[in-house]
């Protein structure tokens, strides 16, 4: 135990080291819990009303519109807290991703101080989808990471570690698998079934795990034949101490050192789908949805792919440099 603590401190002291990747890391965090906690940043209903005497949390808990003698389908906050002995705390943006704004005479619309990035095509905050979509964004790519990371090790272990007639009939059948187009499939169930982002996790992992399954095919394969796993089997360890004890924990290094990059390459393929109308459906907030409103709109509205564009490639950066980081963090010769 005490052994498996120094290494992850060094490995953590090495991280540290690499002040692009450090202060990326912690940027990219901030980045996450705001996109995790964007009703607390931009949302249409305040954190508190005061209203006749009573303190309300529309943000928290949903009152019929007859409390606030407001009669429709929703109430309209920002109407309610202009009436007089009524206060209201807002949210710094009192917009939602999916709200129209009436009040601008035309679409889409410059950014203003009222609005920062803008509004869309059809009168959304650009401030609030972008804050949104980032969190769909991360989720789709956490998800698709999370699925085919599982598979690919488990699926790539037993390969790796049994070969034989087992490796080369599994191998054969991830090629013929894999011959097939993975845009023509997503096509096809897009057709049939109403996207989603838990359909888009599953498509896409089902087309992803051959990577890291291959990856770790490979490092088993070197792995089981070394010296130590000779002395494990000779000591009479199960196949299953061999697995878990002995082999994962360092076939899985090139495979955690990967990780970052196949996010980051996920997030770009969310926003690819997106731009094409394959990805998740409006309303849901997606950076790739404003992108292809900006090359619809690019030369009367130059915000609609600036901020987006910018948004992608600030993200990017951050993820390959945390990557750039654990890849050097992880590799014996740093030490």
């Amino acid at each position: 135990m005490a052994e498996i603590t120094s290494g992850g401190l060094r490995k953590l002291k090495n991280f540290k080291k690499r002040k692009t990747a450090f202060y990326s890391f912690i940027l990219l965090v901030c980045l996450v819990l705001s996109s995790l906690a964007a009703e607390l940043i931009a949302n249409n209903k305040p954190y508190i009303t005061f209203y006749k005497g009573g303190v309300y949390f529309p943000l928290f808990v949903h009152y019929p519109t007859a409390k606030f003698d407001y009669f429709s389908i929703r109430p309209d906050y920002r109407k309610i807290c202009k009436r007089e002995n009524t206060t209201c705390i807002f949210p710094p943006v009192k917009y939602d991703p999916i709200e129209i704004i009436r009040e601008v005479e035309s679409y889409p619309s410059p950014p203003s101080l009222e609005h920062p990035m803008g509004l869309d095509s059809i009168g959304r905050d650009i401030f609030a989808r972008m804050l949104y979509g980032f969190r769909v964004s991360i989720s789709y790519a956490a998800g698709v990471w999370l699925v085919a990371f599982t598979f690919g090790t488990i699926i790539g272990c037993l390969m790796g570690f049994y070969g034989g007639i087992f490796d080369i009939t599994f191998y054969r059948l991830m090629e013929i698998f894999f011959a097939i187009p993975y845009l023509i499939v997503l096509i096809t169930l897009v057709s049939i079934f109403t996207p989603n982002i838990i359909l888009l996790i599953f498509i896409s992992s089902l087309f992803s795990w051959g990577y890291l399954t291959r990856y770790m095919r490979s490092q088993v394969f070197k792995i089981r034949k070394l010296d130590y796993i000779m002395s494990a089997r000779a000591s009479g360890c199960t196949t299953r101490q061999i697995l878990f004890k002995h082999i994962l924990p360092n076939a899985l290094t090139p495979i955690i050192t990967f990780s970052p990059f196949f996010i980051a390459a996920n997030i770009l393929g969310l926003s690819s789908l997106d731009f094409l109308g394959l990805g998740v459906m409006p309303p849901t907030p997606s950076w790739g949805e404003l992108l292809r409103q900006g090359k619809e709109y690019f030369l009367e509205a130059w915000y609609l792919a600036v901020f987006p564009s910018l948004g992608l490639f600030v993200t990017l950066a951050l993820i390959n440099f945390v990557g750039e980081g654990i890849r050097d963090a992880f590799d014996p010769r740093k030490y």
